[in-house]
């Protein structure tokens, strides 16, 4: 049988097609280390934004809410936590699996980096359509990859990079349309582009660039073939009739439960002082920028778009021009959401289409001007290494993100010290904070408190980082600091239903919101005490 395989080329040729890539996958998986996290809820770097999308999956699991009525875990001022950001559909979909396996955070990780290694697969594929050479098309996918921005957030909660995955999956069918026409292409890239702009609108840069290019080349060829400019046209109203639909949705939505938690506007350079700018491009340059590229190839990728722009004449000019559209739009997301850039390195996800765009319109440049170092196996070979270096920084920089300890980390080439330091000190506050949360839902449930019997968890600034952890519906912090003082905060809470009150670390005990409320206390689970809420709180 196994000799049958072998005789039959196209049979061969289809199950090497899906065993490479499926090694490949396993081979990234274990070498960032995503087989350490399995099991972690929101963590590490930006866990209050990883825990909004948690909870929106928690909800819609525990809730059992239809898919139009997405809510998270914090209950501000008794609104149930009703709220939608993003396009639910990756949390519905998570809560619907979780029925069949059970609350496990691996799922939705593993789903966002399936989609994102789907997207890369399409991205090779793309690269191979236009190239004509597998090999460089390999190498384009993994270079891609190499960010340490693809690499932390590719396997978490965060929705940019499912949205990337999808939108270079559109890109794909986009291509194909040009060169085959066939309609069915196209709808199938409105389709794909639509929902990575539902789940991300920011991943859109693909999408306008490449409109953007290709409405020019139709206008000017309208006479020969009008058909195109028409069928572009009705693509580009049925994606913004999509999101225009889904930014009235949620905006009802919002507006009638819980409003203004998630940010739905610009926070641009212009309305910052000298100074702040400042600070803030201080931050990028000696750290915001690491992430997104090892800054050596960071480096190469502006020799190689700048290569392309000399030799034109030689490149594929609808790839140069897409390139420097996306590279344009680049710039202006940077500028209207600048304030953010020093903190928020996420923002940066979908800006990562940018390196395949450059690598694709230098190769066509290399194959047009320089033949015979484009088909040098030498050079592939050099590439090659370089390319297995930029994984390398990826593979360190997101290990250090989970444990700056772990051995690929510290017997790696040396990270700078404030690098380490910084990810020691992450480390450590998990580890003796929220890492007590860790196993603690079977324990509450032995107590008999259920997911719909609200909480109050101190200490907790965000809406939803240890009411995720805890799987509880409840209160934080978050809101209430800003409206009531000491333990008018807490008898608040109390009015709009909280039963129990959940604090990590001796100190909060002494909190004027927290103090006359430990009467009774019902369990400990790792230091953390968890007290019932009796009618008579607010004696003295």
């Amino acid at each position: 049988m196994i000799m049958n395989i072998f005789s039959t080329p196209k049979l061969f040729k289809r199950i090497i097609s899906f065993v490479f890539p499926l090694i490949l996958f396993i081979g990234i998986y274990f070498l960032m280390g995503y087989n350490k996290i399995t099991t972690k809820g929101p963590y590490s770097r930006h866990t209050y934004r990883q825990s909004d999308s948690y909870a929106f999956a928690l909800n819609y699991y525990h809730k059992n809410n239809n898919f139009f009525e997405p809510a998270i875990l914090t209950v501000i001022e008794d609104k149930g936590g009703k709220t939608v950001s993003e396009f639910p559909i990756l949390y519905y979909i998570t809560a619907q699996i979780w029925k069949i396996t059970g609350v496990n955070p691996f799922i939705p990780k593993l789903l966002n980096l399936i989609i994102l290694y789907i997207g890369l697969f399409y991205l090779y594929k793309l690269s191979n359509e236009i190239l004509q050479d597998k090999y460089w098309s390999i190498i384009v996918s993994l270079f891609m990859f190499s960010s340490p921005l693809l690499g932390y957030y590719g396997f978490n909660f965060i929705p940019n990079t499912p949205a990337l995955g999808i939108a270079l999956i559109a890109s794909f069918f986009y291509y194909k349309y040009h060169k085959e026409s066939n309609k069915q292409d196209l709808t199938i890239s409105t389709i794909l582009f639509s929902l990575a702009a539902l789940i991300k609108v920011s991943s859109l840069f693909a999408f306008l660039a490449i409109n953007f290019v290709f409405f020019i080349y139709n206008i000017r060829n309208r006479k020969q073939d009008h058909k195109a400019l028409y069928n572009q046209i009705i693509s580009g109203i049925a994606l913004f009739s999509i999101l225009l639909g889904w930014f009235i949705f949620s905006r009802i939505y919002n507006s009638n439960n819980l409003d203004g938690l998630f940010r739905q506007d610009i926070i641009p350079i212009w309305k910052l002082a000298p100074e702040h700018i400042q600070k803030i491009l201080n931050v990028v340059f000696t750290n915001t920028i690491i992430y997104f590229l090892n800054p050596i190839a960071l480096l190469l990728l502006g020799v190689l778009l700048i290569i392309s722009v000399i030799f034109r004449k030689e490149t594929n000019q609808k790839m140069l021009y897409i390139t420097l559209t996306i590279l344009l739009g680049m710039t202006v997301f940077v500028l209207l959401f600048f304030e953010g850039m020093d903190e928020h390195e996420y923002f940066l996800i979908d800006t990562t289409i940018i390196i395949p765009a450059i690598v694709i319109t230098f190769l066509t440049t290399l194959k047009g001007k320089f033949p015979k170092i484009y088909y040098s196996s030498i050079f592939k070979t050099a590439t090659f290494i370089l390319v297995l270096f930029s994984l390398n920084y990826s593979m360190v920089l997101t290990r250090a993100h989970y444990n700056p300890k772990d051995k690929l980390v510290t017997s790696n080439f040396p990270l700078p010290k404030r690098v380490v330091d910084y990810w020691e000190w992450v480390h450590w506050d998990y580890e003796i904070h929220k890492g007590k949360f860790e196993g603690i839902v079977p324990y509450l449930r032995s107590l008999g408190i259920k997911f719909e019997d609200k909480v109050i968890s101190v200490p907790d600034e965000s809406p939803n980082i240890t009411l995720s952890l805890m799987q509880q519906k409840g209160f934080t912090d978050y809101h209430y600091s800003n409206h009531y003082q000491g333990r008018q905060i807490t008898e608040r809470k109390i009015e709009l239903g909280a039963k129990y009150l959940i604090v990590e670390g001796e100190e909060n005990l002494l909190r004027s919101d927290v103090a006359p409320f430990i009467k009774n206390q019902i369990g400990e689970y790792n230091g953390i005490k968890i007290f019932k809420l009796m009618d008579n709180s607010t004696d003295d």
